[in-house]
């Protein structure tokens, strides 16, 4: 099957997701592209897709939440599922447990950053939230200071194994449609 993998990334972490879901794909079969999520995005031609962004401000970044409005008619088309990247993932988290809990409860509440309007568009058949990683270059003074504040820890909190099951779930669900 003709998969999309399509990401938005303000520093490279939400790019290495989207390069490792695609990997698993491949690897059971599927033909894979992986390409950014900008004002060229163009989703005629592919059978499903998976999409995803970095979330800044609670929120999808703006390059990706435009090319899915733009793609909107063709994603109905097709499976569809969604990630996120941000300092909380649904395993692990740039915070102590204790308030990666209660961040993962707010995220719970709010959505984790994809705009309800295009949530109800696409209709994914999944959503995973994925720790990113974190510099202090990444922040202004004040965000460095809030952050550490909480108790949060600079690096790579991306958990590949958490990658791999997911994306082998997704390999096996489009094997699955394309034998019916």
């Amino acid at each position: 099957m003709k998969v999309f993998v399509g990401y938005a990334s303000a520093h490279g972490s939400t790019r290495g997701v989207a390069e490792r879901i695609a990997s698993v794909l491949t690897q059971h079969g599927h033909q894979v592209f992986v390409g950014p999520l900008d004002r060229r995005t163009d989703l005629r031609g592919f059978a499903a897709a998976v999409l995803g962004s970095a979330v800044h401000d609670g929120k999808w970044l703006p390059e990706a939440v435009e090319a899915l409005r733009r793609n909107a008619d063709v994603l109905a088309e097709f499976q569809v599922w969604v990630y996120s990247v941000s300092l909380v993932g649904e395993r692990t988290s740039a915070f102590r447990p204790g308030v990666a809990r209660r961040l993962r409860s707010l995220k719970a509440r709010r959505g984790a950053g994809l705009p309800p309007e295009l949530r109800a568009a696409l209709q994914p058949l999944g959503q995973h939230d994925f720790a990113g990683t974190v510099s202090p270059e990444h922040w202004p003074i004040t965000g460095r200071l809030v952050f550490r504040a909480m108790g949060g820890r600079y690096g790579d909190h991306r958990d590949w194994s958490e990658m791999d099951d997911w994306a082998g779930g997704i390999a096996r669900d489009l094997l699955e449609s394309t034998a019916e």
